[in-house]
């Protein structure tokens, strides 16, 4: 600063506070889009940095900082090519398994990321604000567990904030009339918010089911291709939690192996062994049935994630992921709120993004990625593609924003309140897609069904389990 008078650099401090504070005026009052962070960064010759992803808003969120991002690099260019979600990581795999330099950086979903995190660099957690990102997104998916090295592996980063949790509506449940009719016949609070347990659900579900106030109690999924393998581990978080044998004082498992396995490793083994064929877990699938009871029968209709959008309508609310919430219809909208699982607590559904080790440009894809979970680009993520932000930041501005609609800001309310608790996760490890969802889901859809008890269910589904993993880690 030599040469620069006192004066002088007064007056410039005093202009940035100034500006900044402005700029915080506008966002807070105005519904301004907020500008996105500079980066450092700086290359000559022209770079595309090509990300791969599942199509959606998600790709066009993406895009969009990609497009930012150039502007501050007017040498890079970001591409984001997309696939359907039903192809996109077989798509990937098949270029990563060639050692391809063609993707720089890949996208996956928390139950995958052990199938490409082969082909990941670790990340430089030093790139990133880890205080500002929320670690309950970041940990399932973006963390995993190396089996061989026995520690906890950074191969992706959570650009965004999904939780399972619970949606219900207020014409219902501030209606007082029904609040005190509730109370007397069952002694407990009528609001989604106080729930501790889910026994009170069932409960809201036969007094509203019985009284003709609503066709079908709080909807689930239970979808038999991958539903179920989502709503079991809500339910069952709530018993795992309580239970010391099983959980071995983690209450949200071991990394890649989440609750529906032990808490620790057998002397021996490789893996934990599956949770879910206890006491606990006999107790949670039997709960389970009896709210999928109070819905159509999984024979006729099975609820699934795209589908209970549309019975919303005539349930009191649902168990769902707020990514569902753009779904709902417009008129149901401004009376839906969000809240926490029975007992507080929540499932991740997080998607997430990593360097290949094959990328020309490992650096600059991190660095961009630094960018995408900046909190100016997350509270970008909200306003113009509905989508939650993993920034703490970011949720504390945009809850704070008067110019959003009050529906919105209690559902971001209600979502931070959440994620920051969400660890009741089904497990992502290599063998989850293609072997462990198909074995559960049919074992418990069969229990669903009556054609099995809930221990034969469950006893076979981890003897299932148990036998995949063997034959993955040897």
């Amino acid at each position: 600063m030599k040469g620069v008078s006192t004066g002088v650099i007064v007056g410039v401090v005093i202009a940035i506070i100034i500006i900044g504070a402005v700029a915080g005026y506008l966002l807070l009052y105005h519904h301004v889009t907020p500008t996105p962070p500079s980066t450092t960064t700086t290359t000559t010759s022209p770079v595309t940095l090509t990300v791969v992803t599942f199509s959606g808003e998600s790709a066009q969120f993406i895009q969009y900082a990609g497009n930012l991002f150039s502007e501050e690099h007017p040498s890079v260019t970001v591409k984001v090519i997309t696939y359907p979600f039903s192809e996109y990581i077989s798509k990937e795999l098949t270029v990563l398994e060639a050692h391809s330099s063609q993707y720089d950086i890949i996208g996956f979903t928390s139950t995958s990321a052990q199938d490409v995190s082969p082909y990941l660099l670790p990340l430089n957690s030093s790139m990133f604000n880890m205080s500002d990102i929320i670690s309950s997104q970041e940990d399932f998916g973006g963390i995993i567990y190396n089996v061989t090295l026995h520690k906890n592996v950074m191969v992706g980063i959570a650009y965004e904030t999904a939780v399972y949790l619970t949606a219900y509506k207020t014409s219902i449940f501030n209606n007082q009339t029904l609040a005190n009719e509730f109370y007397q016949e069952y002694h407990m609070n009528f609001s989604p918010s106080t729930w501790q347990n889910w026994t009170v659900v069932l409960d809201v579900d036969q007094f509203l089911v019985s009284h003709n106030v609503t066709k079908y109690g709080f909807l689930i999924d239970d979808h038999e291709s991958h539903g179920i393998i989502d709503a079991f581990p809500a339910v069952f978080g709530y018993y795992y939690a309580r239970s010391p044998s099983l959980n071995h004082g983690n209450v949200s498992g071991i990394p890649g192996f989440n609750v529906m396995f032990e808490g620790y490793i057998l002397p021996g083994y490789k893996f934990p062994l599956p949770s879910f064929n206890s006491s606990a877990g006999i107790e949670a699938l039997q709960t389970y049935a009896e709210l999928v009871s109070y819905e159509p029968s999984p024979s006729s209709i099975q609820m699934s994630y795209d589908n209970i959008p549309v019975f919303y309508a005539q349930a009191p609310g649902a168990f769902l992921f707020t990514s569902q919430l753009s779904s709902i219809n417009s008129t149901l909208l401004n009376e839906t709120y969000l809240a926490p699982l029975p007992g507080g607590y929540a499932e991740t559904g997080t998607d997430l993004l990593g360097v290949s080790k094959y990328s020309a440009n490992p650096q600059l894809a991190e660095e961009f990625l630094a960018f995408l979970v900046s909190p100016q680009m997350q509270e970008i993520a909200f306003l113009k593609f509905d989508k939650f932000p993993v920034s703490k930041e970011a949720f504390l501005d945009l809850i704070h924003n008067s110019s959003l609609p009050s529906y919105e800001r209690e559902w971001l309310s209600a979502t931070y309140t959440a994620a920051l608790n969400a660890w009741a996760n089904p497990p992502n490890v290599p063998p989850t897609y293609n072997y462990l969802i198909p074995s559960f889901n049919q074992q418990v859809f069969s229990y669903l069904e009556g054609q099995t008890t809930a221990s034969q269910a469950l006893n076979t589904a981890a003897s299932q389990w148990v036998e995949a993993l063997e034959q993955y880690y040897g």
